[in-house]
């Protein structure tokens, strides 16, 4: 079963230094952007509930599952709602000099410093923080594939030694490397990508996908519920099942490792609340407990060192997990198309709605 792993003891005042005061002299609220479900529960859970019981600071949540878009209409009309939030690796250069304000990463509390110094230098932006590790990943279920196991993405393209039903998000980022891996592309040669060679092969692998799926939610049902034997998924929301016992198994080989990030909008109604949550999030401790609850983890060695192993296995910086797998490229995805005004992504997108509608 998965377990809450709690961390016992309070955090002093002293501990946290000047910047999370105590609640008597620090009061408001500050606006977070949330991802909602079980990862929502956990963060409530592990991160918000005992922020505002330390601080007084009331931890307002707001789901919405693409920032971007909506933090540049907020800025643009000078009317900035959220205080912090998650956005694509890409978008803290995209939107930075426009829409996102610098991090003061001097008034971070101690713990967060400490955080911090272990983590890369490009994770570490003005305009956006890494607070997680994302993976996505082949999953299966192990009832269906008892005998023998995928291993690639060959495998899964392998309709007829590894028969069933498959699932895969519905747009070209990682579905397009995918296919040209199943067609033999070695990994590190992946980008730039052949669109039309990765779309011929995805032609092939369409008459058995059930679901072309849109939430992270949607893969691993599919999966217990039995509409799929098979899929593309990330690999937080399938590693909560394994861990509880579901018959799922992640495969790791040739899966993809990405971050995201934490900004804040230029004009954040509550800028200093920001740092003061963003502190807390960043504490190595904290962090290690929030991965018993829900396992993406922080992009720091204090966080996964102080991880329960049974649950880090699945993390996708696990460094088992990341000599296995590519690192994704938003740059590749985020730079311009050569089709007008639009990125890779928005081309790929487009080419790929094409190729489902037939």
């Amino acid at each position: 079963m998965l377990r809450l792993n709690r961390l016992t003891g309070a955090v002093s005042a002293l501990a946290l230094g000047t910047l999370l005061a105590g609640p008597a002299l620090a009061q408001g609220e500050v606006v977070m952007q949330d991802p909602g479900g079980a990862y929502g529960d956990a963060l409530r859970e592990v991160m918000y509930d005992p922020f505002e019981k330390e601080t007084g600071i009331d931890v307002v949540t707001v789901q919405e599952a693409r920032s971007g878009p909506r933090i540049k209409a907020q800025v643009e009309a000078g009317k900035t709602e959220w205080d912090l939030t998650f956005i694509f690796d890409q978008e803290t250069r995209l939107l930075g000099d426009c829409c996102l304000a610098d991090i003061d990463y001097a008034k971070l509390s101690p713990e967060a410093q400490e955080t911090l110094a272990t983590m890369p230098d490009n994770l570490k932006r003005p305009k956006g923080v890494a607070l997680q590790v994302i993976g996505v990943a082949m999953v299966y279920n192990t009832d269906t594939y008892a005998d023998a196991q995928p291993k690639s993405w060959a495998d899964f393209w392998d309709t007829e030694k590894f028969p069933g039903k498959r699932c895969m998000p519905a747009w070209p980022r990682f579905v397009m490397e995918a296919a040209l891996m199943a067609d033999g592309v070695p990994k590190d040669q992946i980008y730039p990508i052949d669109m039309d060679r990765a779309l011929k092969k995805i032609a092939e692998i369409k008459p058995h996908v059930s679901k072309w799926w849109t939430t992270s939610a949607q893969a691993p049902q599919l999966l217990l519920d039995g509409e799929a034997d098979m899929c593309m998924a990330y690999t937080g929301s399938s590693s909560v099942l394994a861990l509880e016992g579901a018959p799922l198994e992640v495969e790791w080989n040739q899966g993809f490792v990405y971050y995201d990030f934490f900004s804040i909008p230029k004009g954040a109604p509550h800028y200093d609340n920001a740092l003061k949550l963003l502190s807390w999030r960043l504490d190595a401790r904290r962090a290690a407990e929030l991965t018993s609850a829900y396992p993406v983890a922080l992009p720091s060695p204090l966080v996964y060192e102080q991880a329960d192993p049974e649950i880090s296995k699945y993390w996708a910086n696990n460094p088992e997990n990341l000599a296995k797998a590519i690192e994704w490229s938003p740059d590749y995805w985020g730079a311009a198309s050569g089709h007008g005004t639009t990125t890779n992504e928005e081309y790929g997108q487009e080419q790929l709605n094409a190729l489902l509608a037939q």
